[in-house]
């Protein structure tokens, strides 16, 4: 009987990853560095190679860039009112092979939408919506 080096990977693998569940109210703003409050006013996406799924494969990630327009500071103090943000998401693209794992931010908002989101900061002027739902449409 001959077993192929795909069988050996799979039955010694012990790692499983799936989604990750939604945070809590109370967690997202626990961890969250700033919230804020604003109005949508521009979706851009591109697709690029995968830097959360670093698995064997051909792995691609849309990323979306919203650009708010603040209109109020629940939490922090690294903007102000009426400043034009950009904020990064992700969603998966491509998998192959198909796996589970991450399937990155829920909801992403379009543009006219009014929203509250839940940021982590990463880095000066350069912020992420926390995973997986970090925005919150209040339309």
């Amino acid at each position: 009987m001959r077993i192929s080096i795909l069988n050996i990977l799979m039955v010694c693998s012990s790692a499983v990853f799936g989604a990750i569940a939604p945070m809590s109210p109370k967690d997202l703003e626990k961890t969250s560095n700033l919230i804020i409050t604003g109005k949508v006013i521009g979706v851009t996406s591109i697709i690029k190679k995968s830097k959360i799924e670093k698995s064997f494969g051909i792995h691609r990630d849309k990323i979306f860039y919203i650009t708010i327009n603040v209109t109020e500071i629940l939490k922090g103090k690294s903007v102000c009112r009426d400043q034009k943000i950009d904020i990064r998401v992700w969603r998966p693209s491509l998998r192959i092979p198909p796996i589970t794992g991450p399937q990155g931010h829920y909801p992403i908002p379009v543009k006219g939408d009014r929203v509250r989101v839940y940021i982590k900061m990463e880095g000066e002027k350069k912020y992420s919506a926390l995973l997986p739902n970090g925005f919150s449409i209040i339309n």
